[in-house]
């Protein structure tokens, strides 16, 4: 559901967290999801000091960190020139002080970027050059395929940034390219240590993993609990509400949740 300002010409301004957040982002392009808010939920249980967040967007995981209390820094980095103008929008808008953008490449040693991060994040592309329907404009194309990186580049580009003590790699994924993650996490030097799986509708295979990964050799995965979405009849489940709403953030009962986030496609 996407809770448009018909003021905002090129871009809309939607909003998350049940109005906590708001950002624009392109009316037409690539626009943000469910599975960034996911993310940024997922990602802040374990609030960071300093996050990185490869690949923005519009700044919708790091600003949503910002929002929640999962960070009390961020830094986006995006390749795309209109969607880094929009996180630097975004984050003068919403966290002045605590929001730096970086224009460039993730694959590059990004000039701007000091030091190291306990939390680094990404919603990466998510599907091989070659695979998956190809979105009908370039900007999509490559926020949807890996044509400017892969899941592996992403990963060495996080590892190269955490804190190699103490620092956490979050990211969303497809479920069926669990295999592709991993081994990308490996090649990387990271090794996973939760994941999550997210089923779209209750009986439905997930669609979507949530990992968290760290720098060393390995140790034992734990898969949490699912996340459903959404019950048999459509509706948001007491779980999805509560975090997509971010009844999470006052630290709200889940059973108490209910309704719809606003600003998200579904």
């Amino acid at each position: 559901m996407i809770d448009n300002d018909e003021n905002a010409g090129s871009a809309t301004r939607d909003s998350i967290f049940s109005g906590r957040l708001a950002l624009e982002q392109p009316a037409s392009g690539y626009r943000f999801a469910v599975d960034s808010v996911l993310l940024a939920w997922f990602a802040g249980r374990k609030p960071a000091r300093r996050c990185l967040d490869l690949g923005c967007g519009c700044g919708v995981v790091g600003l949503g960190l910002l929002s929640s209390g999962g960070a009390m820094n961020a830094v986006g980095v995006e390749i795309q020139a209109r969607l880094a103008k929009l996180a630097t929008t975004n984050g003068r808008a919403s966290f002045p002080d605590a929001y730096t953008l970086v224009e460039g490449d993730l694959r590059s040693d990004l000039r701007g970027i000091e030091g190291e991060f306990d939390l680094v994040v990404s919603n990466p592309p998510f599907w091989a050059v070659d695979t998956g329907r190809q979105p009908p404009d370039e900007e999509r194309s490559i926020a949807c395929h890996e044509i400017k990186a892969t899941i592996e580049e992403v990963a060495m580009a996080a590892k190269r940034r955490l804190n190699q003590r103490k620092g956490r790699f979050c990211c969303v994924f497809p479920a069926r390219r669990l295999d592709d993650l991993l081994r990308g996490l490996e090649a990387a030097g990271l090794f996973a240590v939760e994941a999550l799986f997210v089923h779209p509708i209750m009986d439905k295979p997930a669609e979507m993993v949530l990992m968290e990964a760290r720098p060393g050799k390995g140790g034992k995965l734990r898969v949490t609990q699912p996340l459903f979405l959404k019950t048999r009849d459509g509706r948001d489940t007491p779980e999805a509400a509560w975090i997509l709403e971010g009844r999470f953030i006052s630290r709200g009962d889940p059973s108490e949740a209910g309704g719809r986030v606003d600003g998200v496609q579904d």
